[in-house]
């Protein structure tokens, strides 16, 4: 208010001028009229700085407003980012507000003021969080003010960026002693009760408006303009809190706009914007307070005439549209239009990736709508655009919801096709309670004969999705088979794309390596040319899974080239993050375990980064496979021991539990675990996770030596040696052939021909492969079964080549147990013994007449294992029983004490 003196805020201005120094955020909060903008314009003068300024208004406005606003203020362009399939839309979101984020920042130092911040969108104060990180290390100022009490989402979101160092800073109103600083001391006590010392009319009265209530200030205010300026004046509040000249105008249609804008500025309703070109009003109490001395129906007039005055400008600001449209009244055709409007405002919205602010949008549309008597086909319409705006905003319960309502809505109109559309939202998202309500809805889709084959390809490839990550692969076959046939019937690309995924997760066996390849050859192909490119990066890596474990290493090659150039095209983190982690998974397989950890940690970081916590499942597993291959329990991932705490009791879960603490010593916890997997086996061959497990349990059934588990898990896995290649995943790790595997179990189960015709054989494939630490892990168990078959010039060839490459590529584990093993080879040759170490550890005991349980105990090994190495043992020392053991191992004439 023009001629206010300045009192009271010594502090505060001092609070603001340190952060106008150094850098960050500060939001300053307090009632209207408290003094917010004043106090910023202040500090902003006094520190002789440039600033830029947004703001929030109070009428609807596109996403991210008032950072646009600041953008183009600062001459600065951000370049906006295709539109993706929606199982990506969180990643667009974030890549969205990053690119807004990075321009802002590359343009520090400056300082940015945000008025209204309680007005913001949900997008807007995001971006705020994001660059809350960056701003004190850029020299960014960010500067924002904030209504008291805010809306509760918004105060929740500003109360969070104090993890990130910003800054509150409250105003209260002026005390008594203040008040009396600007008017009559005499008579300040009487103005500081009528005004509650609040800035705004303790200014009025001191200007010598008398009254210090807001109506009278406002009609104290409007008495200094003729009544067409009110006029103008009032058209202008109705329209927004940023007087829009031309539109103003288009609304009038008449009448000297200029001269009742200047005249409205001198009587101190309107200030200048900040860019000096045009007025807002000077505070948006007075805005209201015009706004509220209208008669309802010359609102209403207004608010239709502006609604059709924006309509006529092209329709950008389709929020704006809507609301004026609400406000004209509630006759049914205003309603529609409103709600016509609030579907385009929410289809701009996603288009920014703002998907909080579409589904408010949509909110209005179904209300609007149904105040108008929407059809129930119209109803589910909106519904099912409704509950797709809650999914790419990441509230799943609330578009389960939504689902549902719009499939009774849908079939209520008779229409199968809405129905169907509704059970086809939620994508790529898994919980109990989502499998059990869209396995209902698609079920209700395909009672409705006349489906269009493209469509009833998309439901049953999800009842597929659903009944495959339940663990029902069996159940989820045929639907899967019928909606991949009916998609490439119907020509539909979209249908196939979800046809092949839901297919795909019934591919859990061996030979079915060929199909994955050929789907990962139509999905690669159909999502790039739809411009899905997180799909298309899945597709690839299909191939490449099949190519591996085939040795088609062309394939390889090409995928891995297709995932480059997809992530150097697509602005999406999480296609970045799927180029790491296949990066990741490549360097260790090679060996290049230092490569291997930045790639891993590389896509962690983008994962947390984008709120995707989930991804630490998959940096975790790498992490646990990699320590295993160097032998090195320091390799181990940070935060390992939290995460298997806190997670539940899974065979995928329980085989990096025990695997760790086998790795780390603990042994006895170790076999806790171990057994508890144990007890599982057979693992279900249509469980996609039963191969992985397997595998990963081989190590574990070395190390307890367990004979027993070795022949269960043989005959699992071995439908895989007909396959000689690296079997695995791009987003998690590959490991050299399964002949490896299957020669370690034969040898535990003590079958050594076998074991040394499976690790020649994998000897060759990992060379094929060019996987270094299987390699390394091959010559060491062939040198081992060398040594017992009494071949030890060919254990030593072996045991020195374990050793050169382990060494070479830094696994110590690995390293240590090939020098451990070639010294036992050179001293075998000076004192042969028929017995493994294993059996010597456990003659040893024999000897001294323990029971199989107590040795069993004594070396934390199963009776079962304990007593097939007796046999052998009684086997080898040509003894009939164990009483002619103990006596010809306790006459030194008949056995040698070599260790």
């Amino acid at each position: 208010m023009p001629g206010i003196a300045f009192v009271g805020r010594d502090r505060e201005l001092a609070v603001l001028a340190e952060r106008l120094a150094v850098g960050g955020i500060v939001v300053v909060e307090g009632p209207a009229g408290v003094g917010k903008s004043m106090l910023v314009d202040r500090a902003v003068r006094e520190a002789g700085a440039a600033v830029v300024r947004g703001y929030c208004p109070a009428e609807p406005a596109p996403p991210l407003w008032p950072w646009r606003t600041v953008l183009r203020r600062a001459g600065v362009e951000a370049g906006s980012g295709p539109a993706v399939e929606p199982t990506a839309a969180a990643s667009a979101r974030f890549a969205a507000l990053a690119r807004m984020g990075d321009a802002i920042l590359a343009a520090a130092p400056m300082i940015v003021v945000l008025e209204d911040l309680h007005w913001a969108d949900a997008a807007s104060l995001d971006l705020l969080r994001q660059l809350a990180e960056g701003a004190a290390d850029s020299g960014l100022v960010l500067v924002g003010t904030v209504r008291t009490p805010a809306p509760e989402e918004v105060a929740l979101r500003l109360a969070g960026l104090g993890r990130y160092g910003a800054a509150a800073l409250p105003l209260e109103p002026f005390t008594c002693a203040e008040v009396a600083e600007l008017v009559d001391a005499r008579v300040a006590p009487d103005v500081f009760a009528r005004t509650g010392g609040l800035p705004l009319l303790v200014a009025a009265v001191r200007a010598g408006h008398g009254q210090s209530d807001l109506p009278t200030v406002v009609r104290t205010l409007l008495g200094a303009l003729t009544t067409p300026q009110r006029g103008v004046l009032e058209a202008a509040a109705i329209l927004g809190e940023e007087v829009d000249e031309p539109l103003l105008r288009a609304v009038l249609h008449d009448g000297d706009v200029a001269a009742a804008l200047t005249a409205a500025w001198q009587a101190g309703l309107l200030t200048v914007t900040g860019d000096g070109n045009g007025y807002r009003f000077a505070h948006a109490l007075v805005r209201d307070g015009i706004v509220a001395r209208l008669e309802p129906a010359v609102r209403r007039g207004l608010a239709r005439a502006a609604a059709l005055a924006l309509e006529a400008a092209g329709g950008e600001r389709a929020a704006r549209i809507a609301a004026h449209w609400r406000q004209a009244g509630t006759d049914p055709t205003d309603l529609r239009a409103a709600a016509a409007w609030s579907r385009r405002a929410a289809a701009q919205a996603g288009a920014a990736h703002a998907y909080e602010d579409a589904a408010r949008h949509l909110d209005a549309a179904l209300t609007d709508a149904s105040a108008a008597g929407a059809t129930g086909d119209e109803r589910a319409e909106l519904l099912i655009e409704l509950a797709g705006a809650q999914y790419r905003a990441g509230r799943y319960d609330r578009c389960l919801e939504l689902c549902v309502s719009a499939a009774d809505a849908a079939e209520g109109a008779g229409r199968g096709d809405l129905v169907a559309l509704a059970a086809l939202v939620l994508q790529g998202v898994t919980f109990p309670q989502a499998g059990a309500v869209i396995t209902r809805l698609c079920r209700r889709a395909l009672a409705h004969p006349g489906l269009p084959d493209g469509l009833r390809a998309r439901v049953l490839a999800q009842v597929a999705v659903m009944a495959a990550d339940a663990g029902r692969v069996t159940q989820a076959e045929a639907p899967a088979r019928e909606a991949l046939a009916l998609a490439a019937s119907s020509g539909d690309p979209h249908a196939e794309i979800e046809a092949a995924r839901a297919r795909e997760l019934t591919l859990v066996h061996p030979d079915d390596t060929a199909e994955r390849l050929r789907l990962g050859d139509l999905l690669a192909g159909r999502a790039e040319a739809l411009g899905q490119p997180l799909a298309a990066v899945i597709g690839h890596e299909w191939r490449m899974a099949a190519g591996y474990l085939t040795v088609d290493l062309d394939v390889v090659e090409s995928a891995a080239a297709a995932i480059e150039d997809l992530a150097a095209a697509a602005p999406l983190p999480v296609v970045h993050w799927h180029r790491h982690r296949l990066r990741a998974s490549r360097a260790a397989l090679a060996g290049r375990f230092a490569e291997a950890a930045t790639h891993s940690h590389q896509a962690t970081a983008i994962a947390l980064s984008s709120g995707d916590g989930n991804a630490l499942a998959m940096h975790f597993a790498h992490g646990v496979h990699v320590a295993v291959l160097r032998g090195d329990p320091a390799a181990l991932p940070d935060g390992l021991d939290a995460a298997l705490r806190d997670a539940p009791a899974l065979p995928l879960v329980d085989i990096q539990r025990a695997t760790s603490l086998a790795l780390c010593g603990a042994v006895e916890e170790a076999m806790e675990v171990y057994e508890r997997l144990r007890a599982r086996l057979p693992l279900p061959a249509d469980h996609p996770a039963w191969a992985a497990v397997l595998l990963q349990m081989v190590d574990l059934i070395q190390r307890f030596d367990d004979a027993p588990t070795a022949g269960l898990v043989y005959g699992q896995l071995l439908p895989f040696r007909r396959y000689p290649g690296a079997l695995g995943t791009a987003t998690v790790f590959y490991r050299g052939t399964v002949s490896r595997e299957l020669g370690q179990l034969a040898a535990v189960g003590g079958d050594l021909p076998l074991a040394a015709e499976l690790l020649r054989e994998a000897l060759v494939r990992d060379r094929a492969l060019g996987a270094l630490p299987d390699t390394a892990l091959t010559c060491l168990s062939l040198a081992r079964v060398r040594r017992a078959q009494d071949d030890l010039t060919g254990a030593a060839d072996l045991a020195r080549h374990a050793l050169d490459i382990a060494s070479r590529l830094g696994m110590p584990g690995t390293a240590a147990a090939a020098a451990e093993l070639a010294a036992g080879i050179a001293e075998d040759r000076h004192d042969p013994d028929p017995l493994t170490t294993r059996e010597r550890e456990i003659a040893e005991l024999l000897a001294q007449a323990l029971t199989n349980r107590q040795m069993a105990e004594r070396l934390v090994l199963s009776e079962r294992t304990v007593e097939s190495h007796v046999r052998n043992i009684l086997a080898k020392t040509h003894c009939t029983n164990r009483t002619e053991f103990v006596a010809r191992w306790r006459d030194p004439a008949r056995h040698s004490s070599r260790r």
